[in-house]
């Protein structure tokens, strides 16, 4: 089996396949359900459960025949946040919007066409734009467009950029180019009304490139208006320059 020319490894490929599933699932699932879904015979389901139980990766049910994600994935994912660079340097960033606009905020990244959400500092009434952790598609949400306007400067380039399963309408596809060309004009994107029962609406803008080329800082702010959106986004580039230069 090979990606790219590159050979891959079997066995690796099913743990990292399982870990996926497992994470996308909401709810604890069997053995039987596991090797169904991702084609593995059961005793080899069986083997790879077990040592990822010992490894801390998985874990069981009180009556051992359920599996869902162990405390050692929340141990890396927590580790993959404290060692990349540029969550460290807008963390700060999040938290000032956090306290000035007593809002929600995250710092999200693009990543295989999906937005997801590293970082989330709540207010319990206001509905988050992103789920932390979650991936959402990039062109369906503010954060995903404002780091979509910059990075994707052609057609082709906005294609590569989108989610490998998506096949965007004509009519959906034109629509996404025209608000691209908008963020590019006003240095932000704004989702103003929600489409989704669980996404807010907000305000998100680009983090510096050389800090985080595929980052977004979102402001989620419920009934925004456009000289809102304008406000926060001014609001978002200034905890942004405070943060790299210093000042928070």
């Amino acid at each position: 089996m090979t990606t790219g020319g590159a050979p891959r490894v079997k066995s690796a490929d099913r743990t990292v396949e399982l870990l996926e599933l497992l994470a996308a699932t909401p709810d604890r699932r069997t053995l039987v359900e596991l090797a169904r879904d991702l084609g593995i015979p059961k005793s080899s389901m069986h083997g790879l459960l077990r040592t990822l139980v010992q490894r801390g990766w998985v874990e069981t049910d009180t009556g051992g025949s359920r599996y869902g994600l162990g405390v050692q994935a929340l141990r890396t994912g927590t580790a993959y946040l404290r060692t990349d660079r540029a969550v460290r340097r807008l963390t700060p960033v999040v938290d000032r919007l956090h306290r000035e606009l007593d809002t929600t905020v995250h710092l999200g990244r693009l990543v295989g066409g999906h937005m997801v959400c590293l970082l989330t500092r709540e207010k319990a009434d206001v509905r988050p734009m992103l789920r932390t952790g979650w991936p959402a598609p990039a062109y369906a949400t503010a954060m995903g467009r404002v780091v979509l306007a910059r990075a994707a400067a052609d057609d082709t380039s906005l294609a590569r950029m989108l989610p490998a399963s998506t096949a965007l309408p004509p009519d959906a596809l034109d629509a996404l180019r025209y608000d691209i060309r908008r963020i590019i004009e006003r240095g932000h994107a704004v989702d103003a009304r929600s489409t989704d029962r669980e996404s807010g609406s907000g305000v998100a803008v680009a983090a510096p490139p050389k800090l985080g080329p595929y980052d977004a800082i979102g402001v989620c702010a419920p009934d925004l208006t456009e000289p809102r959106a304008g406000e926060i986004a001014d609001a978002i580039r200034a905890a942004i320059t405070a943060g790299l230069t210093g000042r928070l």
